[in-house]
């Protein structure tokens, strides 16, 4: 598996995108390490909306990762604010008990499960809350590509 993390910077505001590939095809486990990530990610920018405290929003993506037996892999936040710095205010983490997500945060959305001697998987993009709702700003694919 190989990660990709990357962005980049338009009149002093920073973008910031990963996607993990397979070099060759990847085992079962990994196959479906990536759909859990995948799928935590997805139910994490689905629930994120204005007023929602960060810590419930990893709460989103750490259980489904918890709930499919990889909660130990996922040893990072699940995000982090984004705009003039690569890294800002909010930490979307289960650490930061009084941050919300407010109308106009551009924040990531990174779950990702890291398997020692395996490999690891994260799949990460950019979203803002927009009439109350979380919008993806990314657009690249995010299907498993097998290279």
């Amino acid at each position: 598996m190989l990660t990709l993390d990357f962005g980049c910077v338009y009149n002093g505001y920073h973008s910031d995108m990963t996607r993990t590939v397979a070099v060759g095809k990847p085992s079962n486990e990994m196959q479906k390490v990536y759909q859990v990530v995948l799928d935590a990610q997805r139910k994490a920018i689905d629930a994120a909306h204005s007023g929602m405290k960060v810590f419930d929003l990893d709460a989103v993506a750490r259980d489904h990762i918890k709930q499919k037996g990889y909660g130990k892999f996922f040893n990072h936040s699940l995000g982090h604010g984004i705009g003039l710095q690569i890294h800002e205010p909010p930490k979307i983490s289960w650490t930061n008990k009084t941050a919300i997500l407010h109308e106009g945060c551009v924040v990531t959305i990174e779950p990702g499960i890291y398997l020692p001697g395996l490999g690891g998987v994260r799949v990460e993009d950019d979203i803002i809350i927009r009439n109350g709702q979380s919008e993806v700003l990314t657009s690249s694919p995010k299907e498993l590509i097998i290279l």
